[in-house]
């Protein structure tokens, strides 16, 4: 395949597979503009009507509702807004006829139950529309608030559900016009910068082909060969110096002229000393750095800081004495030289500078000494930190135990809650220092890994959870011989947080079931830790590793929400993975792998 055809190959190639990817870009980015601008409007403007709709909801009649919900499809646009109890009644329709239907579809269910809300396309009365259902809860108090999140999932005083059908089809015919006419503009423009690098190929190409012409000539012993030098940019200059080399060819195939250009050019210095090591030549690197017209005539070990012991070496790292008394670091190989007849004519001996890399080096080494130092500063301050702060603490729960226990008398019943209350956040905030201290010291902890027996970890963890709580029936389930590489401190503190855990969301339970184990999944150990507690909602799964993250409210259970993002950086720290399976009331499982990639 000729060189030309090759070029044009890439060039169409390339220009094909940048316009597929500008398509498919601007598709996602008018999709997400159109489509998706409708539907966050559509749940901004349900939202906003939640008040006047929870209100009308309470009242639970159709004549409080209707209006709400006749507004509201006027300002989305709907074809129709529904009201639905808790159980998925129809309260009120905008199409009255549909009023006390009760919703069966799967899309319907699963919004009655979902605490946030839910979109998703479909047709109604073949028409495409977006289909949106929106929780309806009573107004709520800051102090529930705060303990239930805004999703609310944890209430059981839903009110009931806001559904509705906005129409799709003037957006999406909107959408499909606008992209064909971005197609066509981007094809058109894709043709023109297509042709446009033809020529450009094309005349680029031009020179080479001069060239190779000139070698094939060569090639056929014709030496003295001159091409057309067609610009002045790197090809002309390519073009001259092919000329320049052809007609040194023509005066002879191999002459001293030529090795010695080559030579000169280097840009790592060459010594050549004759059979008692003393120099006879040097290449022009070799004069600029070593001042050529002294060195000429010494001995060879005379430019050495520390002359190499063998005559024959390879990339040793020496101190040349380069010229105004300085030194070069460099590395250093030399070679015997001989005659076509086998005797010894001297040493040829090649150093490269490396000043920029020893500088490199340096200051690589500086930077680790620098950030080690950094990592001892923060490590001494989050301990003074954490110092400051347990001080006060000591002091707001001793005082605050005084308070109850001397002038306890003194107090209602309201000033003793406050009291308990204030002891209660003083050591929460005291665990919160704990978990943060370390928190910070796993990142910072230097890996020890060794062949670690996890059954055996896991097996001690469970008899502490049972002394803690010896009442508890909990069946405790550990697989023999389950063994891992890693450090054993840190495997350690992710099987006492997983464990613990769900030790402590079964305790609602009356018996409970642990387990701790490995699998094969697609020839890699998968570790694992079950349990059949009170579990979570999926689809906040990707807020469990972050730190401070609590899915479940704190009068339901204690916590930091320092645990499971330990739990990350351990097993992030050991090159794996980490996530969990659940579903709310029917337990949890959290997965994790080992060494998955360098870490």
């Amino acid at each position: 395949m000729k060189l030309q055809a090759k070029f044009l190959a890439l060039i169409l190639g390339a220009g094909l597979l940048a316009s597929v990817l500008v398509l498919v870009l601007i598709q996602g980015s008018v999709h997400s503009i159109i489509i998706g601008g409708i539907e966050k409007s559509s749940v901004v403007l349900a939202i906003a009507s939640m008040h006047d709709l929870a209100a009308a909801l309470a009242s639970g009649r159709e004549t409080d509702l209707l209006p709400v919900l006749q507004k509201l499809q006027r300002e989305e646009g709907a074809l129709y807004a529904a009201a639905l109890d808790p159980d998925g009644k129809v309260l009120a329709h905008t199409t009255v006829t549909e009023r006390g239907r009760v919703e069966v579809d799967e899309f319907t269910r699963a919004g009655l139950s979902a605490g946030e809300p839910r979109l998703k396309k479909g047709i109604v009365r073949g028409e495409p529309v977006l289909l949106i259902t929106v929780p309806v809860w009573p107004p709520a108090a800051d102090e529930e608030f705060l303990l239930s999140g805004p999703l609310r999932t944890g209430l059981k005083s839903r009110l009931g559900t806001l559904k509705l059908a906005v129409p799709l089809r003037a957006p999406e015919e909107t959408e499909t016009r606008i992209l064909r006419d971005i197609s066509l503009i981007v094809v058109l423009i894709g043709a023109i910068v297509c042709g446009l690098f033809v020529l450009l190929a094309r005349g680029m190409l031009a020179p080479i082909h001069g060239l190779m012409a000139g070698i094939a000539r060569i090639g056929r012993g014709q030496f003295d060969v001159k091409v057309p030098v067609l610009s002045r940019d790197e090809l002309g200059e390519l073009a001259e110096s092919f000329n320049a080399m052809s007609g040194e060819l023509a005066r002879t195939t191999v002459s001293k002229e030529y090795v010695e250009g080559i030579l000169e050019n280097m840009d790592d210095m060459l010594v050549v000393t004759d059979p008692e090591g003393r120099i006879q030549t040097v290449n022009r690197a070799a004069a600029e750095a070593l001042d050529g017209s002294e060195v000429v005539g010494r001995p060879l070990d005379a430019i050495f800081e520390s002359p190499p012991k063998e005559e024959v070496v390879r990339d040793a790292e020496v101190v040349l004495r380069v010229k105004n008394g300085g030194r070069m670091p460099a590395l250093y190989s030399s070679t015997v030289f001989r005659g076509r007849d086998g005797r010894l004519r001297g040493f040829i001996g090649v150093a490269k500078d490396i000043t920029a890399r020893k500088r490199s080096e340096e200051a690589l080494l500086a930077a680790k000494l620098a950030a080690e130092a950094s990592n001892r500063e923060l490590e001494t301050f989050s301990y003074s930190v954490a110092h400051d702060l347990r001080a006060p603490l000591r002091a707001v729960d001793g005082f605050s135990q005084l308070l109850l226990s001397e002038y306890s008398g003194r107090l209602d019943e309201a000033g003793k809650d406050y009291l308990t209350r204030v002891r209660q956040g003083s050591k929460r905030m005291g665990h919160l220092i704990d978990d943060l201290l370390n928190l910070s010291r796993i990142t910072r902890t230097v890996l020890r890994p060794e062949s670690v027996d996890l059954s055996a970890l896991a097996a001690a963890i469970g008899d502490e959870l049972r002394r803690s709580e010896p009442g508890r029936q909990v069946d405790f389930v550990v697989a023999p011989n389950v063994r891992a590489w890693g450090d054993a401190n840190l495997l350690r503190v992710t099987l006492v947080n997983l464990l613990g855990n769900a030790w402590k969301y079964t305790g609602k339970h009356p018996t409970a079931r642990i387990e701790f184990g490995a699998e094969n999944r697609g020839g890699s150990t998968v570790y694992f830790v079950r349990d059949d507690g009170a579990g979570f909602d999926m689809s906040l799964s990707k807020r469990l590793f972050e730190p401070f993250t609590r899915l479940h409210a704190a009068n339901e259970f204690e916590g930091t929400g320092i645990g499971l993002a330990t739990v990350q950086r351990v097993i992030s720290r050991h090159g794996g993975r980490v996530w969990a399976e659940s579903a709310v009331e029917r337990g949890a499982a959290f997965y994790f792998t080992l060494w998955e990639r360098k870490s």
